[in-house]
């Protein structure tokens, strides 16, 4: 069915904002629905060219005999002009006219209470229902002529008269006296302490009503000005309260944390006054009375408060004779004076004073943002018609002001009318000037002498023998730093929390710590006159950064000879902070600004930060390499091969080789601790890579005897287990541990991983070692001389350089995940241990664990909790720790648009064990019982989908107060009949106070079919601004609930629930204040209160006792103008929580091989935007780390786990995370593999499958082969062997170590190398 034409309410809502990657399927909805709106309205342009041509037909039959242009646009003008020629002069007699304005001034001057009101509303309604246009003219003197005759009071184009002057006279003193009355009633104040939050006691209608009043007595551009007087002496009168400050404190001090407290009053006052203005004049007007009355008004204040602090801050910080005064008894230190010509005297600031100033300037800083904020977002809602407009007369009179004086511009306009002030204007960085030059000194003192003193300390404490770096968390200095800063986020350089050092050198952290803290004050001075200030920062932060770089070289040199290894890992974390830090307040002082542009940060402090991070970074690789093999790997008594006696007994590995991975075990906690996780895997890689190559080429070389050659085996062994070991803390992904080669890394990973490559060629060789030199002879002599004219080609079981894995650990790496990727369960224990090995948080590889196999990791760990288990008691802080990791979860997944289903999957288990929340979703609305913390989680969703509805709907309903409420309310107040016999007798008046009753009726109901017809209209945006994810779980939970299968049928489930939200919320006049930040007085609640009984209706909810006949008329009005339209916008909403738009926005299986590094990308960049997505992210990964072992066991890939594994999860892990409590043990990692116990004389007996691993390395490079083969101890001369090993050994030295020219046919192995085109992990040895 076709719906009717579209109201103008239709469109009007511009707040609901689309979540950041919604469906594909949201999208063609709603652009299916707007493109039946041009047919809707081509129909209704139809409709009204008909009815222009019968109103045409009218007008020719009138009595004039002209008929109007066919043109519809040139018809229009006509019947404009023929408007205003339609009023004929009406003779009214200047007696007459006299007497009703005596009258008027009689009445004014009685004591009668409300004889304002009664006035002004006789004038509105004579105008409004007699056509009767009062003059507006200017108040001056000089605009006091003679202009209108008597008759002029009644008609625009009338004649002049002499008499006119002295009714001029009457009527400005009739609206002289309500001008004083309306202005008296703008000017009251609310409470006078800054806690009240409010500068004018009038609610928002209440003023929109005295400005239309006033704009009805007088011009536009006179009435701004009187109000604005009345703001600025508010104002001012707000800002001369903060010389006494409550706390006690004086100086800069009591004025900063003076302002703090006002500002948010002064923001409340700012929003009132947008609603107000909004409403009545245009952009340019308003910005220019925000400018004048507030904005300008705030920097004089603040001007001539700092002029009286110079002044105190001049005679106590003077200094006569050469004697500084202290400040106060808060000042640490009194930096030195500065020689300046002030009559002999010397003025400098306090340290104290200027972070009083500083913090001053954050808070004002903090003003302009949200000022700009306020602005930009009334300026957005009213560029696309989101702003109400306010109807009535008043505001339609405006546009005949200019008629009424015979076509002279008499106002006199001011600059508020100008259009040229269409930008705010921030003057409050004037009132800084006098102290730029006391602020730019006391700046460079300051950091100057912090950067001293720090580096003093330092070299104390190093002079007396401390040589470990003192470190502190960079954790702590970013609180800091985020809660006293107020710049925006996206005006300031940010690191990724990976890219971060974990902790830094104490005394780097102390000086960065004073640079941030006056950043802001820096940021601030941007202004020419300012830049000075700014200017004497970047000069002290160059300098601090370039005495900072210096001794953290001179430091790093000392390694190692008189400081410790695990300092230069420090080092180079300070090194990386600092770098990151500059490079933050290059981004901050960048500023657009021609002035400010060129007082900036320079590259050169940062490129030597580079170059330091990058020749510190070497040097560590560099001596932690040469330690290995200088002194870690230098075991002469285990490198022994020729020795005729087993190495101790041949129970154990060399000792070299099981101190190597002890060091890079050491190596690998000293980096995680401090450094970023990126370069702490690639300075670990390095290292690994490096040395294990000089263990390939010492086993390489190696010809042991027979007693040693099962060391070697174990050594290998031994090694491969090590490296495997370390490679779960150094891989990313899956891909990146299966396929390290860079053509697949670089796809999966992102990444170059040259040194992750190395590290599989080499443990591939140590294997190809392992095989060659110390298989069993006669398997190697029957793969290799008897099997292998077989073979055409080699038969490796892969081509992937990580088949080594697949020997070491084959129930994990298989042949088929070797040559595929992980996949099932053996992929979900990967993600695990590789999450859990990660020097910190990796966001991709945790969205990525969470979402694998239909989020199975998430619903294992809710499966075994308390969540799911029946008869548990738990502690308070327990329940209250599981509360908190279930909203993280719910916050997390709801915004996951790309895996619509995720959420839903990941609370099954925890919906399926209490069946009653089910019907919660049902009850939503229901806020008086006690619900789950899943349901809270819902119902804000849902609450903040109708926010923006809801505050739309005050807005239009406090519009709707202040252009027609007052008009039935005012007639409390009656006009005596003395007065209405007064009224001219030809304007034919007719005093209306028997329509009143009617008239209200008619507007409530008026207004609440818009209301309705708005919140039908919009219905489609609320629910596409509700998250794919939620939509979804409502979608299965409807399916739960066939017991409400009527009630539900037409709407569904999701819309029962936002519908009974707002009706729950138009209710409830104090959340709907909170919402909107405005005050609903009783004249509000009414139409409120109506308009959810009618969404009640709508929803098919019977209203208990009588319905009110006012509900029958507004449903039965809405279904005669729009017939079964409420029906259709329902439908149309239902439609976007249809299955099939979750099967569009996402597949019913989340598969490991459907997460792409994209997707996962644009998940993350989902939950990163959303307001702390990154915190639900971590305290999830803290709970999936501290339950590492039971995660493991359940998801089956710890067979041999320890008994004491706790059988439920635990949430609560107290103040302490368990990454911060893990380190590294000596006495443990010893002996230890992980959290394996090392069993050396079982990698002995190491179950080898010989016949398979031979036959893999059948294709080898010959060269290889033979190299290895001649180091076997049966090869070596005078080896003792048997007659049957000794002819095995006979064939294979004739067929690989004698050289034989001979020609003839060859063997695979003896092909020509150049062809035989080696696989990865088979190079040359």
């Amino acid at each position: 069915m076709e719906c009717p034409g579209n109201s103008p309410e239709d469109q009007a809502f511009t707040d609901l904002v689309l979540p950041g990657v919604s469906d594909e399927k949201d999208f063609e909805q709603l652009q299916k629905d707007l493109e039946e709106k041009p047919d809707l309205s081509s129909k209704s342009d139809v409709s009204a060219e008909h009815q222009l041509t019968e109103f045409q037909n009218k007008m020719t039959n009138s009595r004039t005999g002209v008929r109007p242009p066919t043109d519809p646009s040139d018809c229009l003008r006509w019947f404009n002009l023929r408007i205003h020629n339609c009023f004929s002069p009406v003779a009214t007699g200047h007696d007459e006219l006299m007497d009703f304005l005596t009258a008027l001034q009689h009445y004014l001057r009685s004591e009668e209470e409300g004889k304002e009101e009664a006035t002004l509303q006789l004038l509105l309604d004579v105008s409004a229902q007699c056509g009767v246009c009062f003059p507006r003219t200017p108040s001056s003197p000089s605009s006091l002529q003679p202009q209108l005759s008597a008759s002029s009071i009644h008609l625009v184009h009338t004649v002049k008269d002499d008499a006119s002057l002295e009714i001029q006279e009457a009527w400005d003193d009739v609206r002289l006296q309500l001008r004083r009355h309306l202005l008296d009633r703008l000017s009251s104040r609310g409470p006078e302490h800054p806690g009240s939050g409010h500068v004018c006691a009038l609610t928002v209608p209440e003023r929109i009503r005295c400005l239309q009043q006033l704009f009805f007595l007088y011009p536009e551009s006179e009435v701004l000005t009187y109000y604005q007087h009345l703001r600025i002496r508010s104002v001012m009168g707000l800002l001369s309260a903060l010389s006494s400050s409550p706390g006690g404190e004086t100086g800069f001090d009591r004025l900063a944390i003076s302002f703090h407290s006002v500002v948010p009053v002064l923001t409340r006052a700012l929003a009132d006054e947008l609603h107000v203005l909004s409403r009545l004049t245009e952009l340019h007007t308003l910005l220019a009375f925000l400018n004048t009355a507030y904005l300008s008004t705030v920097a004089r204040g603040l001007a001539t408060l700092m002029e009286k602090e110079y002044e105190t801050a001049l005679r106590d910080n003077t200094t006569l004779g050469g004697k500084i005064k202290k400040y106060s008894a808060k000042s640490r230190a009194t930096v030195a004076p500065m020689e300046l010509p002030m009559k002999n005297r010397s003025f400098s600031l306090t340290s104290h004073q200027l972070r009083a100033l500083t913090q001053l300037a954050c808070t004002l800083l903090e003003f302009e943002r949200i000022v700009k904020e306020l602005v930009a977002n009334m300026t957005f809602a009213e560029s696309i018609g989101g702003s109400p407009c306010v109807k009535g007369v008043l505001k339609k009179r405006r546009g005949d002001s200019h008629v009424m004086t015979h076509g002279k511009n008499t106002t006199t306009e001011t600059h508020l009318h100008t259009a040229e002030a269409q930008v705010l204007e921030f003057d409050w960085r004037s009132a800084f000037q006098e102290l730029v030059p006391h602020m730019a000194h006391c700046v460079k003192v300051v950091l100057d002498d912090a950067c001293a003193k720090n580096l003093q300390q330092e070299e104390a404490m190093h002079s007396l023998g401390h040589t470990s770096v003192t470190l502190c968390l960079t954790r702590e200095l970013t609180t800091v730093t985020a809660r006293k800063a107020c710049l925006r986020e996206d005006s300031i350089f940010t690191c990724e929390e990976r890219e971060t050092p974990r902790m830094i050198a104490k005394f780097c952290g102390a000086i960065t710590k004073e640079l941030d803290a006056l950043l802001p004050l820096a940021a601030a001075c941007r202004d020419s006159t300012l830049l000075e200030v700014r200017s004497s920062f970047v000069e002290a932060c160059g300098k601090a950064a370039f005495a900072l770089l210096d001794r953290l070289q001179e430091r790093a040199m000392e390694v190692p000879c008189s400081a410790p290894l695990k300092n230069l890992p420090a080092w180079l974390a300070t090194c990386i902070h600092v770098c990151q830090r500059l490079e933050s307040y290059h981004a901050t002082l960048n500023d657009s600004n021609t002035a400010a542009a060129q007082v900036r940060l320079t590259l050169l402090p940062i490129q030597k930060c580079q170059n330091t991070v990058e020749e510190l970074k070497d040097q560590l690789t560099s001596y932690c390499i040469q330690v290995c093999s200088t002194c870690v790997l230098q075991d002469e008594e285990s490198h022994q091969w020729a020795d005729p006696k087993p190495f101790y007994e041949g129970e154990r590995c060399s000792f070299s080789v099981q101190m190597w991975f002890y060091f890079l075990c050491g190596l690998r906690s000293d980096l995680w601790a401090v450094l970023p996780a990126g370069i702490a895997k690639e300075v670990l890689g390095q290292v690994l890579s490096e040395t294990l190559q000089l263990l390939v080429q010492r086993y390489a070389g190696a010809r042991p005897s027979y007693k040693r050659h099962l060391q070697v085996r174990c050594d290998i062994t031994t090694v491969l287990l090590y490296v495997e070991q370390l490679m779960w803390s150094l891989c990313e992904s899956p891909e990146a541990l299966v396929y390290p080669s860079p053509c697949s890394v670089d796809a999966i990973t992102a990444g170059p991983s040259d040194w992750l490559n190395q590290i599989h060629n080499l443990c591939e060789q140590l294997l190809t070692v392992l095989v060659v030199v110390t298989a069993p002879l006669s398997l190697l002599h029957r793969v290799f001389m008897i099997d292998h004219p077989q073979a055409s080609e080699p038969h490796r079981p892969s081509s992937s350089v990580a088949h080594w894995l697949n020997t070491i650990n084959p129930d994990l790496f298989t042949e088929r995940a070797v040559r595929d990727g992980l996949a099932g369960q053996a992929a979900a224990w990967c993600q695990l241990r590789l999450l859990t090995s990660d020097p910190g948080l990796n966001p991709r590889l945790l969205l990525r664990t969470l979402l694998h196999r239909d989020c199975h990791l998430t619903r294992t760990l809710l499966e075994n909790s308390y969540f799911c288990q029946s008869c548990l008691e738990v502690s308070t802080e327990s329940s209250k720790a599981g509360d908190d990791f279930i909203v993280a979860l719910f916050n997390l997944f709801s915004c996951l648009n790309n895996a619509p289903k995720a959420l839903t999957q990941v609370l099954q288990p925890y919906l399926e064990k209490r069946a009653r929340m089910w019907e919660d979703l049902y009850t939503l609305a229901d806020t008086t019982q006690t619900a789950p913390v899943v349901i809270s989680c819902v119902r804000a969703i849902i609450a903040k989908s109708s926010k923006s509805l809801l505050v739309h709907l005050v807005s239009m309903v406090i519009g709707w107060q202040a252009s027609e409420e007052p008009s039935a309310a005012v007639f409390k107040w009656s006009v005596p009949e003395g007065v209405l016999e007064k009224v001219p007798k030809k304007w034919k008046y007719a005093p209306l106070e028997a329509r009143v009753n009617e008239s209200a009726a008619n507007a409530l109901i008026s207004l609440t079919i818009q209301t309705l017809s708005f919140i039908l209209t919009n219905l489609p945006l609320a629910i596409v601004a509700i998250p794919l994810p939620v939509r979804y779980l409502f979608f299965m939970a409807e399916k739960q609930l066939s017991q409400h299968s009527r009630q539900l049928r037409l709407m569904g489930l999701l819309l029962w629930a936002l519908l009974g939200c707002l009706i729950q919320s138009l209710e409830d006049p104090q959340a709907l204040e909170q919402i909107s930040g405005l005050t609903l007085d009783m004249g509000a609640k009414e139409p409120l209160s109506l308009l959810a009984e009618c969404l009640q209706a709508v929803m098919g909810i019977h209203q208990k006792g009588v319905p009110k006949p006012s509900l029958h008329k507004v449903l039965q009005t809405l279904e005669e103008k729009r017939p079964k339209w409420a029906s259709i916008q329902l439908q149309k909403a239902h439609k976007l929580c249809s299955d099939s738009v979750f099967e569009q926005g996402g597949e019913s299986r989340v598969a490991a091989a459907e997460l792409t590094e994209q997707k996962i990308g644009l998940m993350l960049l989902e939950v990163c935007h959303k307001a702390g997505g990154s915190n639900y992210l971590r305290q999830i990964y803290h709970i999936i780390q501290g339950n590492e072992e039971l995660l493991m066991l359940k998801l089956g890939g710890s067979l041999n786990s320890p008994s004491d594994i706790p059988r439920l999860v635990n949430f609560d892990f107290g103040s302490e995370h368990p990454v911060d409590a893990t380190g590294f043990n000596p006495l443990h990692q010893f002996d230890h593999i992980g959290k394996k116990k090392l069993d050396q004389s079982a990698l002995i007996s190491w179950a080898w499958d010989w016949p398979r691993l031979l036959s893999a390395y059948r294709g080898m490079s010959r060269v290889t082969f033979r190299t290895l083969l001649a180091n076997r101890w049966e090869m070596q001369d005078g080896a003792e062997v048997d007659d049957e090993d000794k002819a095995m050994v006979e064939e294979l030295q004739e067929a690989y170590l004698v050289c034989s020219c001979s020609p003839g046919p060859q063997d695979p192995l003896a092909a020509d190398e150049t062809q035989a085109n080696p696989t990865q992990g088979e190079t040359t040895i």
